[in-house]
């Protein structure tokens, strides 16, 4: 359960203990040691990164939410800015964004099991006991933001049953662009979408025999990879406005990668207001600095010019694809909500 991958240089703070993993069928918990120093600074916390300074693999013991569970959440669809929101929103003293804690992408991927009866707990409580695992590494001042990997969204009708959790924000983009970001990605991340894909369309009436026809069986890979990865865009916009309405949360909880871009300091404050964070102060000097650095690695300058070359290009290379993929995504039909 535990893997080790190289460490982060940060300085070394007060210790915490961090549930990094979560078995809901064998009932196990990997806790690792470690600071909110490092918890800040790892861009993952799903074991990419080692931000912890020891590990050990004990007994799963279920304590329910706690007294300051994690309330406060970002979904996303992937590749849409949802980093860079967090670190905008990360705040020392007042506000720590957890980013993609593995416990819960865990729960997501046992997911099949644990409805099926075979988990050491019912499903909703151990997303309770995970959520009240993270809110712990805050304090009472000090506010805890998780931001799950997309992976999570095949929890969202559980993570967000009414009650569960008080504010979210749901970060996403326009389907033509975010079919351009995955193909950017290369196959690795084609590769990510088809798994993530075949995990989130159980969680939709018919998800699965659409995505069977989305997958097929003939004709180019790449044009197959471009109606999966439009199903998948629509699948999670589904389960995000389904979560939307079961909490009666206005639609101003939806943040759109291209306002985020162009108007970071004034989607920063309205995140904080809708999160329910009392800070603030330098939007516009953080925002903006924030910008001129790559999200996902802070130390390396990130280039917009270069970024939209490449948008271009791939633009250019797989339009009659892309355009294909929607009029096919069109004529399946809405997705059952």
């Amino acid at each position: 359960m535990v893997a080790m991958h190289s460490a982060l240089d940060v300085p070394a703070g007060e210790e915490i203990a961090f549930l990094h993993r979560l078995d809901g069928v064998q009932g196990e918990a990997a806790i690792a040691v470690t600071d909110r120093g490092r918890l800040r600074a790892s861009s993952f916390l799903d074991g990419r990164e080692r931000f912890w300074r020891s590990q050990a693999v004990l007994p799963l013991q279920l304590n329910g939410q706690g007294a300051y569970p994690a309330r406060r959440f970002i979904f996303h669809v992937g590749f849409c800015g949802s980093t860079l929101l967090a670190r905008l929103i990360d705040h020392p003293g007042h506000v720590l964004v957890l980013k993609e804690p593995q416990c819960l992408a865990d729960i997501a991927g046992q997911r099949a099991a644990l409805v099926a009866g075979e988990g050491v707990a019912p499903i909703g409580a151990l997303i309770d006991h995970a959520l009240g695992s993270l809110g712990a590494v805050g304090e009472p001042e000090l506010a805890i933001v998780v931001k799950p990997t997309n992976w999570v969204n095949s929890l969202l009708d559980d993570l967000c049953a009414p009650g569960r959790i008080d504010h979210a924000l749901f970060v996403s983009m326009d389907i033509r662009a975010y079919l351009g970001a995955v193909f950017r990605g290369g196959r690795d991340r084609l590769a990510f979408c088809t798994r993530l894909a075949g995990e989130i369309a159980p969680a939709l009436a018919g998800g699965p025999a659409l995505l069977a026809k989305a997958a097929g069986s003939e004709g180019d890979p790449l044009d197959r990879a471009a109606r999966i990865v439009a199903l998948l865009h629509a699948m999670q916009e589904t389960l995000f406005d389904r979560a939307i309405a079961a909490n009666a949360w206005p639609s101003a909880v939806r943040i759109d990668f291209a306002h985020l871009t162009q108007h970071p300091a004034a989607v920063l404050r309205r995140a904080r207001r809708l999160l329910g964070l009392g800070v603030g102060g330098e939007d516009d000097e953080r925002a903006f600095a924030l910008m001129s650095r790559h999200t996902k690695d802070p130390a390396s300058p990130f280039e917009p010019s270069e970024r939209l070359r490449q948008d271009r290009e791939i633009e250019q290379h797989h339009a009659a694809r892309f355009d294909a993929a929607l009029e096919w995504l069109e004529t399946t039909g809405p997705l059952a909500t």
